[in-house]
Formats: structure tokens, C-alpha cells, sequence
């Protein structure tokens, strides 16, 4: 095309940018099996650092270290709406199946130290995606991350922070004298100033400035809790 054609920036335009997409689809399809890795992998330090592992993961440890801590720590179990383990299944073969849901159970020397599974849900402006761990007593909250969120920096965010989690850990799901579930809330402020004192285990502190957050937070506790109740309430029973 003579390059005093009227047409010639347009063209020239168009084809700078078809090489430039097709440069980058190329580099997105090369490195989408090291994103995939890299989110396995992710996703399997949430898990350990949800359960409380111990001695923690080492924060230098590289991704094959990274897997067989994994591999030695945690069983894959699948359970249904009623609480029971479904022999033979594991977490990646129910994707999309109704009423079977994900175990991920932490062992050491034999005998188990906690049940962890996914929690998710809507936040303020964003899904919440997170793990949770309970005692092997099913009463206990052992611990809690939250890996993915689209909130406030500063705000909603600070549900990814280190002492937000921490609220959780020894916070209870179960109340002995009424024998039942109590799924656990973020309050609106300080636990001790907002709530009577029998109600302390049941909640977690919230955070200023972010309480739409926070009723997300709560909301999809609740939702979960209550999935997985009937297999806390095997736990009771044995």
C-alpha cells in the first residue's frame, strides 16, 4: 500500500495489531500451564497454613518440597449432604456435582489433627475465597485463610491479614449446652464491646470501616458451617 494512501495508517494499524494479539495469545497459552501450577500451588499452602501445620511450610520451600509436605500431611476425602465419607472419591471428581462436598484432612503420625474445606461467597464489591479448619472434636475452629477478595485495600481487604485470621483460632462452631450448631459472626467492632459475654466464643472482631465486609464474611460462614454440619455432628457422636 503506497504509504501516501489515505488508507495506509489504517492498515498499518490493523496489522500492528493483529501481530501484537497474536504475540500474546501465544505468551498466555505458553505460560498457562506454570499459571495452573503456580495456583495449585497456592492453593495447597492455604490449605497447610488453614490446618495450622506443624512445623509450617518453609517459606523458602520450593514447589516439589512444597507438594510432598502436602502429600504427607493431607488426606483427600469427598463427603455427601449427610456427612459421610464417599469411598473411592476425591475433591477433583465432583466439580459441579450437587451434594458432595471437599475434606481435606490433616494428619500427623497417624491420627488426625483437623478437617479443613472451602468457603466462598459475596463480599462488598467481590466473592470471598477462602479455607477453614476444624478440631478433630468438630467444635473448635483450628484456623482460617482468605486467599482471593476484591475488597477495599485497607478496609474490606484486611480480611487477607495475618491478624484478622488469627481472630478464628480457637473460636467455637458448637454450643455443649444447647447441642447445637453456632456458626460463627464478625461483629460489628470489638467482640467485648458489642456482645455479652457467653456469646464471645461465637465471634471474631471486625474491622473498622468495613462492615459490609464483614456481614459477607459472616453470611458465607454460616452458609458453609451449615453445609458441613452433619459431618461435625458424626464427629460429636463418636
Amino acid at each position: 500500500m503506497p504509504k501516501r494512501s489515505e488508507f495506509y495508517p489504517v492498515g498499518f494499524a490493523f496489522v500492528i495489531c493483529a501481530v501484537a494479539s497474536l504475540l500474546l495469545a501465544s505468551v498466555s497459552q505458553g505460560l498457562k500451564p506454570m499459571q495452573e501450577l503456580n495456583m495449585g500451588l497456592d492453593l495447597k499452602k492455604n490449605i497447610l497454613r488453614s490446618v495450622k501445620l506443624t512445623p509450617p511450610v518453609p517459606p523458602h520451600a520450593s514447589p516439589r518440597e512444597v507438594t510432598q509436605i502436602y502429600t504427607d500431611a493431607i488426606q483427600l476425602a469427598v463427603i455427601d449432604d449427610q456427612g459421610n465419607i464417599v469411598p473411592g472419591k476425591k475433591p477433583d471428581d465432583i466439580k459441579g456435582r450437587q451434594g458432595l462436598y471437599p475434606l481435606f484432612i490433616y494428619q500427623k503420625g497417624g491420627i488426625v489433627q483437623g478437617y479443613c474445606f472451602p468457603i466462598e461467597g459475596k463480599g462488598l464489591w467481590s466473592m470471598l475465597y477462602g479455607y477453614m479448619s476444624i478440631e478433630p472434636d468438630g467444635k473448635t475452629v483450628r484456623g482460617i485463610t482468605f486467599y482471593k477478595e476484591g475488597e477495599t485495600p485497607g478496609l474490606g481487604g484486611e480480611i487477607e491479614a495475618l491478624w484478622f485470621q488469627k481472630n478464628f483460632e480457637g473460636k467455637k462452631i458448637w454450643d455443649d449446652v444447647r447441642q447445637q450448631t453456632v456458626p460463627l459472626a464478625v461483629a460489628k467492632g470489638k467482640v467485648q464491646d458489642r456482645m455479652p459475654k457467653e456469646k464471645w466464643p461465637y465471634y471474631v472482631d471486625g474491622i473498622s470501616g468495613a462492615t459490609l465486609t464483614g456481614k459477607g464474611v459472616s453470611a458465607l460462614l454460616e452458609s458453609w458451617i451449615r453445609t458441613y454440619e452433619p459431618f461435625f455432628m458424626k464427629l460429636h457422636r463418636n
